[in-house]
């Protein structure tokens, strides 16, 4: 359970040191006791339940109504987490006094005349037979304040409570609440998992109720104010309702937030909605900054929209995520040259990002010299996509170039670059890489590419590199250097690469020991490592 907040904790304090509060709630009449009660129950704070649970046991009579009722509030606005929260609280044992451990059905009905929210709380107590006896007495009462922790009893481990938590959760659905139903829906879902005993009838029945015409409009109306995992099954309930309903819901749903939210929209549009009125929900898709959306719109132009399709296949071929240009060119394949379409697109203005990688994932080697004006495009998408076909297409003739790209301003064509080079580690030279690391003023981007492309160096010399970039200047550097001297560490103790020379093994000792700026314990950690090769 989440921590208490400034007035609850206020609250507790007052609680616990037997202060006003309590009398006052006892003492109060009327309005005034009403006033307080609402105070009360307006915390929400689940943390608040067992300390006043506690106090049950050790108050006196009207002091025990008093508290029955503060416990039904806070128990009205319980979440699916703090219902889990409390049951496996209730059940430690260690927490509690000896005189709430040694309860038993006999006991049940002191605390029944209370309040069916202590029922509930009961409920959740160590002894099966009061868990028991307190579900049969829920059953009887059909108070619905219990009906969260009668889910949670559904998975009992004890056969009986579980048969008395079906007997009085299956009597009490038709009059549970709508919004009730859609809070603890969690709780329902995750009896689906549930492997005890088979919940799927009740399940389908709690599902038949929401599907009433009263619960659909409910859940319409309050979509917003649902938590995640209950807002995503209202959607997939109203999505599947009457048609107008579920067109208003996809309508709503494929601007939503939440991606499976989303997702569930998409997936009943085709469905809903006549090819006329595609057009205008397409549009939107299409803009959209997710990849699957505008994918699944790209599809569905194909699909339903023939006077598009032509135009939306070639826009397809030129968005900026491979997964959408895979689509395109993978409904074109056989029937025209695609390759041939990226490098047209290359000759329009202004230059499209998409169409150097697709020209990147499609062309070949006699494409390269259409990249090179593109290299030093002022813009860093292009440069970026144009480092990235020229990986993929110029093979070892392009190495030079990626490395004078390497030390782009823009990270993103600085790691385009090292994403290339990595492909080609014999061309990653340590002198090369020495060069840059150790060159003034390196941009910190620049400095972390340069420090993943040791991992392309045999180990011994990506160590002696690294020794090197430990004696840096530059704390950040140093920091960096740090921490692929500890994978390089930990990737020792797993490696059975080739030993070093004795020059070379001579030569990392040295450069160990000189390192001004190594951590002593790395250091003995290096050298005892090394030592290990000494003939």
């Amino acid at each position: 359970m989440r921590n208490l907040s400034p007035r609850a904790r206020a609250l507790l304090e007052a609680l616990n040191t037997k202060t006003s509060f309590l009398e006052q709630l006892r003492g109060a009449r009327g309005p005034h006791r009403e006033a307080l009660l609402l105070q009360l129950g307006e915390l929400r704070e689940p943390a608040l339940v067992l300390p006043l649970f506690r106090l049950l046991f050790t108050s006196q009579k009207g002091e025990a109504r008093a508290l029955a009722v503060a416990l039904h509030h806070l128990l009205t606005h319980l979440s699916p987490d703090d219902v889990r929260g409390l049951d496996e609280a209730l059940r430690q044992a260690s927490d509690y006094e000896l005189g709430y451990l040694d309860l038993g059905p006999q006991h049940l009905g002191d605390f029944a005349a209370l309040s069916p929210s202590v029922v509930a709380l009961l409920a959740c107590h160590g002894n099966g037979y009061l868990r028991q006896a307190a579900l049969l007495h829920l059953a009887e009462s059909g108070n619905v304040t219990a009906w969260p922790f009668l889910l949670v009893r559904l998975n009992d481990w004890v056969g009986p409570v579980r048969e008395a938590a079906r007997q009085a959760a299956t009597a009490m659905l038709p009059h549970v609440p709508v919004e009730l139903l859609a809070r603890h829906l969690p709780l329902v879902e995750a009896l689906r998992q549930h492997k005890r005993a088979d919940h799927t009838p009740f399940v389908e029945a709690v599902m038949d109720r929401l599907r009433q015409p009263d619960a659909l409009t409910w859940l319409e109306r309050h979509l917003h104010a649902l938590k995640r995992h209950s807002r995503r099954t209202a959607f997939q309930l109203l999505l599947k309702g009457p048609r107008e309903m579920a067109r208003r819901a996809a309508d709503f749903g494929l601007d939503d937030p939440d991606p499976l939210v989303r997702r569930f929209a998409l997936d009943r549009v085709e469905a809903l909605f006549s090819d006329e009125e595609l057009s205008g929900l397409l549009a939107r898709l299409e803009r959209s900054p997710s990849m699957f959306m505008r994918r699944e719109a790209y599809s569905l132009y194909m699909r339903r929209v023939p006077a598009l399709r032509e135009v939306k296949v070639h826009e397809a071929l030129m968005d900026s995520h491979r997964a959408i240009r895979d689509l395109a060119q993978r409904r074109l394949s056989g029937t025209v040259d695609v390759s041939e379409l990226y490098r047209a697109a290359l000759r329009e203005m202004p230059t499209r990002p998409g169409a150097l990688a697709g020209l990147g994932e499609t062309g070949s080697a006699s494409d390269v010299p259409l990249l090179a004006p593109f290299l030093s495009h002022p813009r860093v998408a292009v440069r970026r996509e144009a480092v990235t076909a020229l990986g993929r297409l110029a093979g070892d003739s392009g190495v030079e170039a990626l490395r004078e790209l390497f030390l782009d301003p823009a990270p993103s064509v600085c790691r385009a670059a090292t994403q290339a080079l990595t492909q080609r580690a014999g061309r990653v030279t340590p002198d090369w890489l020495r060069r840059c690391l150790l060159r003034p003023g390196l941009a910190p981007h620049t400095l972390r590419q340069a420090l993943l492309l040791t991992t392309a160096l045999t180990r011994f010399e990506a160590l002696h590199l690294l020794l090197d970039a430990a004696n840096l200047p530059d704390e950040l550097a140093r920091e960096l250097t740090r921490e692929h001297l500890r994978h390089w560490l930990n990737a020792s103790l797993r490696s059975f690469a080739a030993s070093p020379s004795p020059a070379q093994l001579q030569t990392l000792r040295e450069a160990v020991r000189s390192a001004q700026y190594l951590d002593p314990q790395m250091a003995r950690q290096l050298d005892h490592v090394l030592r290990a090769y000494e003939p």
